[in-house]
């Protein structure tokens, strides 16, 4: 039975690929809705790469898309740690250790080809509509009214902001609270989108003496380079730190200027045992200078306005996480939705049961993203080396703790991540770590299991100086508090 028959509909702003995963979601539920992306072409070349992590290629499976874009990409294989001087200090396979612990690879592509395979697999593109800007929501006595720029007006019962960072449908969700409840949003909590690093992001063709699948992370005080290389791509990711915090309502915008003075002052600076930036830059196929914001906003709801993805959680991008997070977001709304709808398919929803729906989202997401808010919080910043303390845990206690204690604590992350629950996985991979949210909890057993008490005791020790780093980093960000961004 489709819920189309108590007329629920779903209205979701912005056609990325939060909103598209939400098309995926809601269509595979039978639950009604409209897409309205504001630009002409969501298949956009907005943005440059996206990695994605075990826990985002779930939901992609489940999606129908996962096949198409795991043909974009290559495994990765080597993982580089090195000085500003380009000599390497480390090497890792730490890709093998995720693969072997999820059964997925960890794999990097340029963004355009997951939002084209989000869009192109889609059952019913007509739910898509473009040209279609906000330009006003109003909550009605029992629905929701959205008009666009174009004249154009969409009823629904419920507005899922999709748009992005700098969300139009969170403004408006704002205003409605605020005007609702005086107070109920604070300036503080909109305070709280601060932005403290900028990032020369791009892609260039192959590259001659870099391989195929490799990452190099170098090193330098207050600035870091990130190249990963794929078939026909090399990306690149310049993380600089700013002169100062910018907070919500300025928001930091980069001109074609500001990219090229950033990208000059670093010409010479090597990325590898062989490239210099210089090169990549001027080879770029796509470059360009970005904000990178941070938050975890407190409130994702009101009335019948929801956030999700970026407008709800913005994440440095040293993670990888961004859009991980907006997929595992987007199964958590749409399984509250649906598991309501399927109970009560004739009974038209409250806004009792939607503020409750919304709030079991909340509750649920947000703890996590905070967690992983944290995490990429100080990768971006031992990689730059943001002051002394930073640079002594990345350069001494990092290498102590070793490969496989690293791997285990990005599996204890990735682990519980959430999928569609209404749409079985195909032929889900094993991995030596099992879900969170997997019923059976079953684990192939690993190597650790049953040896003997001396590697019982090296372990320990590597749980032990792997929490002396947690210690001496949180140590630190007493100095560097998320609250002061």
């Amino acid at each position: 039975m489709t819920t189309e028959k108590n007329g629920f509909r779903v209205i979701v702003a912005g056609g990325g690929i939060a909103g598209l995963a939400m098309s995926h979601a809601l269509q595979l539920a039978n639950i009604d809705h409209v897409v309205l992306e504001a630009y002409g072409d969501v298949r956009s070349h907005v943005g440059a790469s996206i990695g994605l992590w075990p826990n985002g290629i779930r939901v992609l499976e489940q999606m129908g898309c996962w096949k198409q874009i795991k043909s974009h990409c290559a495994p990765m294989v080597d993982s580089y740690n090195r000085l500003p001087n380009g000599k390497a200090i480390s090497t890792s396979r730490l890709a093998d250790m995720i693969k072997a612990r999820h059964g997925y690879d960890f794999v990097v592509l340029e963004r355009q080809l997951v939002v084209a395979s989000l869009y192109d697999n889609l059952p019913d593109k007509s739910r898509i509509l473009v040209n279609k800007r906000v330009a006003n929501v109003t909550e009605t006595s029992d629905g929701v009214r959205v008009d666009t720029e174009d004249g154009t007006t969409y009823e629904g019962d419920i507005v899922v902001g999709c748009d992005g960072v700098n969300s139009t449908v969170r403004d408006f969700m704002w205003a409605v609270a605020n005007k609702a409840i005086p107070g109920y949003i604070s300036a503080q909590e909109k305070r709280s989108l601060a932005t403290t690093y900028a990032c020369l992001i791009g892609f260039a063709p192959d590259m001659p003496g870099m391989g195929c699948g490799d990452c190099h992370t170098v090193h330098n005080d207050g600035f870091s380079f990130l190249v990963i290389t794929q078939p026909r791509r090399t990306f690149f990711f310049v993380f600089i730190k700013l002169p100062k915090v910018i907070h919500w309502p300025t928001r930091p915008r980069f001109t074609a200027e500001d990219a090229e003075a950033e990208a000059a002052k670093l010409s010479d600076l090597p990325v590898s045992d062989t490239v210099l930036f210089g090169e990549l830059w001027r080879k770029r196929i796509r470059g360009q200078l970005i904000a990178l914001e941070e938050v975890v906003f407190d409130h994702w709801h009101f009335g019948r306005i929801a956030i999700l993805g970026d407008s709800a959680h913005k994440l440095t991008i040293n993670l990888a996480f961004g859009g991980n997070s907006a997929l595992e977001s987007t199964a958590a709304l749409v399984n509250g939705l649906n598991r309501e709808l399927k109970a009560y398919p004739n009974r038209k929803m409250s806004q009792e049961t939607i503020s409750r729906i919304f709030q079991e989202y909340q509750e649920l997401r947000k703890p996590r993203m905070k967690r992983v808010l944290n995490l990429a919080y100080q990768l971006t910043r031992l990689q730059a080396w943001d002051g002394w303390f930073m640079k002594f845990v990345q350069r001494r206690v990092i290498p102590w703790v070793g490969d496989e204690r690293v791997a285990d604590h990005f599996a204890d992350l990735v682990k519980g991540g959430i999928k569609l629950d209404y749409v079985p996985l195909p032929n889900p991979p094993l991995g030596t770590v099992a879900w969170d949210d997997d019923s059976a909890k079953e684990t192939i057993a690993n190597s650790s299991i049953g040896k003997s008490s001396n590697l019982f005791l090296w372990a320990l020790g590597l749980i032990l100086s792997l929490n002396a780093s947690y210690y001496l980093v949180s140590v630190l960000r007493s100095q560097y508090t998320l609250q002061s961004l």
